[in-house]
């Protein structure tokens, strides 16, 4: 028995369990060609010694780090995170630590985190991207492993994860139609569908249920701004009420969008839901706690890290990146104060 006062090694475990040094060692890596005798010998060892390995010994000699990156546009936003928790608690359950990058929506930013990559800096990639686009695929290209995010670059030489946002904007829409709402505006859409961007196919979505109803979009109704902010929401808000419009329902692209957009209401002298009824997009944690609570989209942001990390460890594991596909997570209308089932518009 080794002696309290000390740290067990890997000699007192082979010792222990009557093996080589090198038979611990190659137990430890999970070593395929071993009797199974001499494993339970040694796992016997290893327990009663309270022997733990050297987690950081043993990544040098696989060439490993036990760390991946996520690389995200802006951890200000809320939804990103979010995100930014959910991954690392993925990861954490495979022993994985995670080192966060806020790109700050800048196109440099985003080619440095590749470039760190290429350098094999970490095992892996997750990659959100917002200034590049599917004329930047190619830039993607290497061995290392990668997991894509996000609306820019559709075709990723690698795994791709998305959120539905044509189908979860369209449903939502599709609440405030059967509600009754006839008048819909957008906070922070555009019309021009040219570039994919989280923007163009929520808008998209929004114009798809009201064609569908017979109902025509209205340009005036859908206003666009730079930065998602409650500010900037407020701001919008407040431009289409002075012009005259009277919504009788707002879609606002992201839930911090639509805070701003009630906080501009209820100052205009607006009751929510009973006049306007308001729905955003991410259900990030504090969408449960505004006055009123908001109805919004949930994109799945849990299953969005989970998945991703899975795939990234996947191919950590099997030495090379996997091939391209597009893996949609499934998405739910969150129903709540804002915009309530039983009352109508």
């Amino acid at each position: 028995m080794v002696a309290s006062s000390r740290k067990a090694t890997l000699h007192d475990v082979a010792r222990l369990a009557h093996c080589s040094v090198s038979s611990v060692s190659n137990y430890l890596n999970d070593y395929p060609y071993m009797r199974p005798s001499t494993r339970e010998r040694i796992q016997a060892a290893i327990d009663e010694l309270g022997y733990m390995a050297n987690e950081q010994a043993r990544n040098l000699r696989s060439g490993r780090t036990g760390l991946i990156t996520l690389s995200v546009p802006d951890l200000r936003q809320p939804y990103f995170a979010e995100l930014a928790e959910a991954v690392i608690t993925a990861a954490r359950i495979h022993d994985y630590g995670v080192i966060v990058e806020s790109t700050g929506n800048n196109a440099a930013r985003e080619l440095a985190s590749l470039t760190s990559m290429a350098r094999h800096m970490t095992d892996g990639l997750i990659f959100s991207p917002v200034e590049m686009s599917d004329a930047d695929a190619s830039k993607l290209d290497g061995d290392f492993p990668l997991v894509v995010l996000g609306e820019r670059v559709f075709h990723a030489p690698a795994p791709h994860v998305v959120m539905r946002n044509f189908e979860a904007s369209e449903a939502i829409v599709n609440h405030l139609l059967d509600a009754g709402c006839r008048v819909i505006a957008v906070i922070g859409g555009t019309l021009e569908g040219h570039e994919k961007s989280s923007r163009s196919l929520r808008t998209a979505g929004y114009a798809h249920a009201l064609k569908s109803r017979g109902i025509a979009v209205r340009p005036e109704l859908v206003r666009g701004m730079g930065k998602w902010t409650s500010r900037n929401a407020a701001l919008a808000m407040r431009d289409l009420l002075h012009e005259g419009i009277r919504p009788d329902a707002v879609f606002a692209l992201n839930d911090l969008l639509a805070m701003g957009v009630i906080s501009q209401l209820r100052e205009t002298g607006f009751r929510v839901p009973e006049d306007v009824r308001v729905v955003g997009f991410d259900d990030i944690d504090e969408a449960q706690f505004t006055t009123p609570s908001l109805t919004t989209v949930n994109p799945g942001r849990t299953a969005i890290a989970q998945r991703s990390v899975e795939l990234l460890l996947n191919q950590i594991r099997e030495g090379k990146r996997s091939k391209a596909e597009t893996i949609p997570i499934a998405y739910r209308v969150v129903v709540r104060e804002s915009s309530p089932e039983l009352m109508h518009c």
